[in-house]
């Protein structure tokens, strides 16, 4: 280390579990016999190599990754010794003194852009702002039909679609509206909805506010995972803020964090204790009659909080644009991490050199496999091209320790067979076949025909998203990677990976 002034020094630690938290816990106790340090809990600023910490004096900031109870008491009392961590950090920067955003080194936290992500892993995540009174009611509503803004994640009963819409059909139905936040974020390939939740729970919940004015609701429901208890601690402290400061009664609940429980009527069926858990018939829609009954609005923490962006900063906005604002992408990876995009934007800018890899699954669990990352992240554009927009990355490299894009799909048509809710025959029995048929590929037995048929049955005809999205990465496979599904079927893996 080197040394520097010894000034007042403000060190940050990012976390979001009970590991976290006892680093968190020895950074304080070795700061109470510190002179002029300040420690701050935050949550993360997109990495998942927690606990974070980021050390600031003097308008210069150190980032330090994966630290350890111990680490961070030391960190600490080498602070206050007046050291600064330069060599010990993944990035140093210097900075203004008075900025409100994480001050990134570069690297692969500082591509893109900040705005709904914007104050993560630097301020409280528990501060809430209120919406004023002009993003009420009709003015936020017209704000976000102007603006044309979608919903975003996959537990949302708006994905991909204007919110506006689904507003205005809860608007227009019968019986006591109730905002739903979906909080489940049960994609393991995707971390965006439980940052969020973590690191700005506050601005979550704002836009939760402005939803609820629009749709004159009284009465808020967040679904969280079981066992997640720093982010519930989070949430309920944010929640008594909103129920004191508005006129808003918030519930918060856990439920099982399965894949399928996070469809958005799914959800429902959960929240109201039924013991069977499968996704509702549509229409109706949950907007016109959801939880017990009532016109609902559901929506994921990826959603609430491009709503508050939006109203807060519609100008930002390109209202002309088909996707407009962000849309937070998950690299899944070594380095795995949340960053943020402009919706016309390129996948690939996600990535860091040496990242790409030889093919790409786009758009988490059930996304689609492909060459090419240089599709923008918009919605419209990512289902143009058979890919999906749950918001992840994850490429993979050929070769020795490298992957297969047959055997890729193949593990996700797998997952689709063994957790689906059952209800609907095109999922329930398409993903069975379409399984079986990808495991004869490696027998000699390819029909490509009847591949396609399936995907395009279970697209077109399951009830809900779950089967809909399942197809994805079969389809995305045939359309790509027909050669080697006929190599497979010759004995011969292209990859050099699977054992035929």
């Amino acid at each position: 280390m080197s040394t520097s002034h010894a000034t007042t020094a403000t060190v940050r630690v990012a976390f979001d579990d009970a590991d976290g938290e006892a680093a968190a816990e020895a950074a304080e106790r070795a700061a109470a016999d510190a002179d002029g340090i300040v420690v701050r809990r935050v949550g993360s600023p997109g990495t998942a190599d927690l606990p974070a910490v980021a050390v600031t004096r003097d308008g210069r900031t150190a980032l330090l990754t994966g630290v350890d109870t111990d680490e961070a008491a030391a960190l600490v009392a080498s602070v206050d010794a007046g050291e600064f961590p330069n060599d010990e950090a993944v990035g140093v920067v210097d900075h203004d003194p008075e900025t409100m955003e994480f001050p990134f080194p570069e690297g692969p936290l500082s591509v893109g852009v900040r705005r709904t992500l914007v104050g993560a892993g630097w301020l409280d995540p528990t501060a809430f702002d209120p919406p004023t009174d002009g993003d009420a009611g009709d003015t936020g509503l017209s704000t976000l039909s102007t603006l044309g803004l979608r919903g975003r994640g996959w537990g949302d009963a708006a994905q991909d679609d204007p919110v506006a819409a689904e507003w205005r059909t809860a608007r227009a139905a019968e019986g006591d509206p109730v905002v739903v936040v979906n909080g489940l974020d049960a994609d393991p390939k995707v971390d965006a909805d439980r940052l969020l939740l973590s690191s700005l729970t506050g601005r979550v919940f704002a836009g939760v506010v402005v939803a609820a004015r629009a749709v004159d609701v009284s009465e808020v429901v967040v679904a969280l995972p079981e066992d997640d208890p720093v982010v519930a601690e989070r949430v309920r402290a944010v929640a008594d803020v909103v129920e004191d400061e508005t006129r808003l009664t918030v519930e918060v609940t856990a439920a099982q964090a399965a894949y399928m429980t996070a469809e958005p009527t799914a959800l429902l069926e959960s929240l109201e204790g039924n013991d069977r858990i499968e996704a509702r018939r549509r229409p109706p829609a949950p907007a016109a009659w959801g939880l017990f009954e009532r016109p609902t609005l559901v929506h994921t923490p990826r959603t609430l909080a491009a709503i508050e962006r939006a109203v807060a900063d519609p100008a930002a906005y390109d209202a002309g644009a088909a996707d407009p604002g962000t849309r937070l992408v998950t690299v899944v990876g070594d380095r795995r991490r949340t960053v943020e995009l402009p919706t016309d934007a390129s996948l690939s800018r996600a990535l860091v050199e040496g990242e790409c890899g030889a093919f790409a699954c786009v758009g988490g669990r059930f996304g689609g496999v492909t060459r090419d990352l240089d599709t923008p992240v918009a919605a419209p554009a990512l289902r143009g091209a058979g890919l999906g927009t749950n918001g992840s990355v994850e490429p993979f490299s050929t070769g020795e320790d490298g992957a297969c894009a047959v055997a890729v799909a193949g593990r996700r048509i797998a997952t689709a067979r063994e957790e689906n809710c059952g209800r609907c025959v095109p999922c329930r029995e398409g993903s069975t076949q379409a399984h079986e048929r990808l495991r004869a590929v490696y027998n000699g037995d390819l029909s490509t025909t009847r591949l396609r048929e399936l995907a395009r049955t279970m697209r077109r005809t399951s009830l809900c998203g779950f089967g809909r999205d399942a197809a994805r990465p079969l389809a995305s496979v045939l359309s790509e990677f027909e050669a080697d599904l006929r190599a497979h079927a010759d004995g011969r893996c292209p990859a050099g990976v699977c054992d035929l």
